[in-house]
């Protein structure tokens, strides 16, 4: 057996590419929508996409379940175990030929790989795995899609915790020496990775995997995943609603993003619709970013960060390099942004006269400035790491608004209220902070963050907790 992980760094997503030796026949399982680039690795490894296999419909990203199957001859597996995507069922008779339903403990080969579908709900509405094994070589693999992760597994969206227990009961009770296929390294939203090496096999995921290990105790079970739910961003109703929906628009179909002037981009600022997305470093944006531009450097919050803050229907245009143009366009192509009016070169940028545009103004508070004004109760703490890091220690009082949460959580904010908002070194906080600014709530960045604070004894919660 062939397998082949195809990784979203971006997103922590991971596709893979599983094929027959003998025959050069290749399944893809939950790929999104690089078609391009899939076909690339199979060629690379001498194998043809023959099977496009989907373990859930995903809410991170748009799936490239239909960019495949109208780009390439291959056939599809999609879950029978829930209702059809609109796109597939208002069309039934186009796609029948060419899309397969599969549900609990049905089976179809390709080549000397034999798959066996496993229902495993839970973390979304019917999720499936799907057990592969080499008849001729003795070679298992399960990809398990978002249900079970490396060291932990997925939120629980689509369904119960006892429906995720259930599931995993089901995997567990496959052979130790299964490789899992997670759909997920860590630092994604759908769930908490603890770590993901170049392969686990259940057998260890049974040994050192938090959920996994407790996966017969109902109660116990239901404590572990609770406290490995990370919180559910904004955006994915949106990308969930595309990828059920009756259309999609192909990448290949989208003009590339044009390079914008400094005159047409002061233009642009002064249009309504019109998403300026400033990708360089902090310290260059906080001299001169432009009020109402969200700061988004392209690093693996890019995507999360972006996708709800800005509209379908906004006009993006880029502060970046040349350079940098490409990747960020893929990047918002995976949640569905596919209008880039532009970009501007960050060089053009800064030739722009300053009487032309009007700056976002960030402000970085010291530690012993904050603590005043905390011990004056004349603000609130904002805490934008994730929830795993909220639980092992945090300012007191603070609130937890994760980077993925925050667009929405932030109208639950008091506009005259001053922000001080905080992450473990600043990074996060000062994306958090600029697009407060953009909403008009007067904001400050915490100078270093969590640590400092903690480090000289100022009030903390939580920091009892194990790490």
């Amino acid at each position: 057996m062939i397998v082949r992980r195809v990784t979203e760094p971006l997103i922590a997503q991971c596709a893979y590419l599983v094929a027959c030796p003998r025959t050069g026949q290749a399944m893809l399982i939950d790929p999104v929508r690089a078609v391009e680039r899939y076909e690339a690795v199979a060629k690379e490894i001498g194998v043809t996409i023959m099977l496009v296999l989907e373990t859930h419909t995903p809410s991170d990203y748009v799936s490239g379940v239909r960019e495949m199957l109208l780009s390439t001859a291959c056939r599809a597996v999609l879950s029978g175990e829930t209702q059809a995507p609109q796109w597939c069922s208002l069309h039934a008779d186009d796609w029948a030929a060419r899309v397969t339903f599969m549900k609990n403990g049905q089976t179809m080969s390709l080549g000397d790989l034999s798959l066996t579908a496993i229902s495993t709900p839970g973390h979304a509405e019917g999720g499936l795995s799907y057990f592969i094994e080499d008849r001729v070589r003795g070679v298992r693999v399960v990809a398990t899609g978002d249900a079970l992760l490396a060291g932990g597994a997925g939120r629980v969206d689509g369904g119960t915790i006892e429906d995720l227990r259930d599931s995993l009961v089901r995997l567990a009770a496959l052979p130790d020496e299964t490789v899992v296929l997670a759909g997920h390294t860590a630092g994604s939203a759908c769930g908490l990775a603890v770590a993901l090496p170049g392969e686990t096999t259940l057998g260890i995921e049974r040994r050192f995997n938090k959920v996994l290990r407790v996966v017969e105790d109902p109660e116990a079970f239901s404590l572990a995943t609770r406290a490995t739910q990370p919180a559910r961003p904004s955006y994915f109703e949106r990308v969930e609603h595309i990828n059920q929906g009756e259309r999609t628009v192909l990448v290949r179909q989208l003009a590339a993003p044009r390079e914008i002037d400094a005159d047409t981009f002061v233009q642009l600022l002064s249009m309504p619709h019109t998403a300026i997305v400033d990708m360089r470093a902090w310290s260059e944006f906080a001299i001169d970013g432009a009020l109402g531009a969200l700061h988004a450097p392209l690093d693996r919050f890019f995507a999360s960060l972006v996708a709800p803050s800005v509209s379908p229907d906004d006009r993006i245009v880029l502060v970046c390099p040349r350079g940098a143009v490409s990747k960020a366009v893929d990047a918002l192509h995976l949640v569905g942004l596919d209008r880039v009016e532009g970009f501007i070169d960050e060089a053009t940028y800064a030739h722009i006269d300053e009487a032309l545009l009007d700056y976002a103004d960030i402000e970085e508070i010291s530690q012993a400035r904050a603590r005043a004004v905390d011990l004056a109760g004349g603000a609130l703490f904002v805490d934008v790491r994730t929830t795993a890091e909220w639980l092992r220690g945090r300012i007191r009082g603070a609130r937890l608004m994760t980077l993925s949460q925050l667009p929405e959580q932030a109208r639950t904010i008091d506009p005259k209220t001053f922000v001080i908002t905080y992450c473990k070194t600043g990074v996060r906080s000062a994306r958090a902070c600029a697009f407060l600014k953009r909403l008009g709530i007067p904001c400050a960045v915490l100078q270093g963050g969590y640590w400092p604070w903690f480090g000289r004894g100022f009030p903390v919660e939580g920091a009892d907790q194990p790490f």
